[in-house]
């Protein structure tokens, strides 16, 4: 396994941890259930936070190779924003009009190394 591959690292935010290689979202430790579509598009989101990312970019890396139409991205933000809730009455995933969508919770970068050591330690509880 390759941990200086930005793809075998963790994205913590909140009490969340979202992990692409393994395609596994965790609250408080528990699996959340995410549709994949929702899951490209937090991860993206999740991996640029205070960002704005257009509507295109985000159509063009979720729906590689396809035609699709920006309610297509306006559904998956809207079921990411139910999944997620808000912080703080503050939503996580904000519209900027015109422009595109940005992320605002902070990320922190966990590397592979660092996860697996905590999922020994709670496997060995």
């Amino acid at each position: 396994m390759d941990i200086a591959n930005p793809a075998f690292e963790t994205l913590a935010f909140l009490d969340y941890e979202l992990s692409p290689h393994r395609r596994r979202l965790l609250r408080d430790g528990q699996a959340v259930p995410i549709g994949g579509r929702a899951f490209d598009l937090l991860a993206l989101m999740a991996r640029h936070p205070g960002e704005v990312l257009s509507t295109r970019m985000l159509m063009d890396a979720v729906w590689p190779d396809m035609v699709v139409v920006e309610g297509n991205v306006r559904t998956q933000v809207m079921l990411v924003r139910k999944l997620l809730g808000d912080d703080r009455g503050r939503p996580l995933i904000v519209n900027v009009t015109g422009r595109g969508y940005c992320f605002t919770a902070p990320v922190r970068r966990l590397a592979a190394r660092q996860v697996e050591q905590r999922e020994l330690v709670a496997w060995a509880s």
